[in-house]
């Protein structure tokens, strides 16, 4: 599997030209698998800043930043579905 990320404001992909952190799948082969942008209810996850398959390959964790605090998530690696999302608040 290949992962590819980034950021984008560009509303053709995102629903806003805000930042918006977006994250790929491709199949070894270069076949895409799954594409998406993140968004947690009321604000988008702006940056991706680390990602790391798991040692099965079902999920992967996402390390980013989203309404300015420090956001893990995991995903599904086959679909890019949201397995768990938390972000931590700062007290």
């Amino acid at each position: 599997m290949i992962i590819l990320g980034g950021n984008t404001t560009s509303a053709n992909f995102a629903p806003t030209e805000n930042d918006h952190a977006w994250l790929v799948g491709l199949d070894l082969d270069g076949n895409w698998m799954w594409g998406k942008f993140f968004y947690n209810v009321s604000y988008a996850l702006t940056t991706i800043s680390g990602c790391h398959l798991s040692s099965d390959g079902l999920s992967i964790n996402l390390f980013g930043v989203g309404n300015n605090v420090p956001v893990i998530m995991d995903i599904n690696s086959k679909n890019g579905a949201i397995n768990k999302f938390l972000h931590i608040e700062y007290t």
